[in-house]
């Protein structure tokens, strides 16, 4: 991941010495430009100059139902390991996220909770990830706000690789302000992103309002070089 956000943050930064401008041969940039310029922008506002020096993220994710806790799970992410300790209730499991033994029910467990939580904190810094298809859709009206709209797939990676998202970019701080979740065609569900948080040079979303669900990004710490 390390890898990916690095190649990121070079294309974001050669975006920006060209004045956040592709033109090849002075003909106007392609959708896929379109799209990658708008990637690089959304990374580099969430922070992915600081990724490379983050030794470790804790967080606690939770899902309430109206007044209803239905998720709760802690999560000490440590990168330099390579490992990610999750615990819900008293169940704690360590696992080695290179070598997860997805047989044992356990750390299968644990990788799917990690895989999901980490991918609603961090997803803004995630977008050049391999297999992460990219296309630019123009702008669009959400609350009576114009967003710069950036649609995701996934070439046969992740968990549920059949998920698509469509990201609102607010075109003046270059953030997630809301996504669609389409599981499949015929399901979109609108997501917030809200109360972003800065630690360690990260730009972090800690709050969601996806239909009566609230989710939320609770005891966020990291730890940097």
């Amino acid at each position: 991941m390390i890898k990916m956000m690095t190649l990121g943050l070079v294309m974001g930064l050669m975006l920006a010495m060209a004045g956040g401008c592709y033109m090849v041969n002075g003909e106007a940039p392609t959708n896929q430009q379109k799209a990658d310029r708008l990637a690089n922008g959304v990374e580099l506002a969430s922070g992915a100059a600081a990724w490379p020096s983050v030794q470790s993220i804790g967080f606690t994710f939770v899902v309430r139902d109206g007044d209803v806790v239905k998720v709760s799970r802690n999560h000490l992410w440590n990168m330099k390991a390579g490992t990610d300790t999750v615990s819900a209730g008293d169940k704690v499991t360590t696992i080695d996220l290179k070598n997860v033994d997805m047989n044992d029910p356990a750390q299968a467990d644990a990788f799917k909770a990690w895989t999901n939580d980490s991918y609603w904190l961090l997803m803004p810094l995630k977008l050049f990830d391999g297999g992460v298809k990219r296309e630019y859709m123009g702008r669009r009206e959400v609350q009576g706000k114009e967003y710069e709209v950036l649609h995701l797939s996934f070439d046969n990676v992740g968990m549920t690789p059949g998920d698509q998202y469509n990201l609102y970019v607010d075109p003046l701080t270059s953030l997630v302000t809301y996504w669609d979740y389409m599981p499949n065609p015929d399901t979109t569900m609108l997501a917030t992103w809200e109360q972003y948080r800065h630690d360690q040079g990260l730009v972090l979303s800690t709050y969601h309002k996806m239909g009566a669900k609230v989710i939320t990004i609770e005891n966020l710490s990291v730890a940097s070089e």
